[in-house]
């Protein structure tokens, strides 16, 4: 399948399900989240979480077709600084860039990339360098990922577009992601989101794990494979995460 970088207007027309991003006001509660970018919980001695995410997915049904292309790819970035570790209140630290990009600062000291620049210069097999500019406790530094993004993952072709919520739900890959730590998976009704992290090419949830699912025809699963590095600026431990996702709109039924 073909996939491109998307521009915005793209993006909007795919739809709000694959904009939500992870709160991490408080310690992470991914059965209370609907995210796009889902990323794997840290270790609690955090003081700030960065993540560089490529995103693959598939056209949604419906969607107006290009000839072509089949699909969307674009980067998400995103970083939290915490005042007193990872779960109390965020904190401004000035300008934060990642590849030479600048994120946004939004509501609550939350940095986001900006939606309009769906390229961040997030390629799998290649390193991300992160430019913070220091305030709040946090000084200025920059840092060069010493591990690479995952390659890209990439759901098996069993992998279907309804799914019961009576039973059991597997998902596959067609193979585990090179320079991943391991993969995180979910599933969405757009309300509650069920996660495993598992290194390996299928995962099954349970009936009873399925079954705490509404029905919806926007429901959402995703694979994310990943790698985690930390490193020590100015006495606050500092987290990187690489990932590469491949999302799916589905339907539970």
């Amino acid at each position: 399948m073909k996939f491109f970088k998307a521009n915005i207007w793209v993006l909007i027309l795919f739809g709000t399900a694959l904009f939500s991003s992870c709160d991490s006001d408080d310690d992470p509660q991914p059965d209370q989240q609907t995210q796009s970018s889902p990323t794997p919980e840290v270790p609690g001695d955090a003081d700030a979480v960065l993540a560089a995410i490529e995103i693959i997915a598939a056209l949604p049904a419906g969607t107006p077709q290009v000839p072509g292309v089949s699909g969307l790819s674009f980067d998400v970035a995103s970083a939290n600084f915490f005042s007193s570790g990872i779960g109390s209140s965020r904190v401004n630290v000035g300008i934060v860039g990642l590849n030479g990009n600048d994120l946004q600062n939004i509501s609550g000291n939350s940095y986001i990339s900006n939606p309009q620049t769906v390229d961040n210069g997030i390629n799998v097999g290649q390193s991300n360098t992160w430019e913070i500019a220091g305030n709040n406790g946090f000084d200025a530094f920059s840092h060069t990922t010493s591990k690479v993004m995952p390659q890209q993952v990439r759901f098996a072709g069993s992998v279907g577009d309804t799914f019961s919520t009576g039973g059991e739900i597997t998902l596959s890959v067609q193979s585990v992601p090179s320079n991943a730590d391991n993969i995180l998976w979910l599933i969405s009704d757009g309300n509650r989101v069920i996660t495993k992290e598992s290194k390996t090419t299928s995962v099954t949830f349970s009936a009873s794990e399925v079954g705490t699912l509404s029905s919806t025809s926007n429901g959402l699963v995703q694979a994310a494979a990943f790698n985690i590095e930390s490193q020590t600026y100015g006495g606050k431990k500092i987290y990187f995460i690489n990932e590469t996702v491949d999302s799916k709109l589905v339907t539970l039924n």
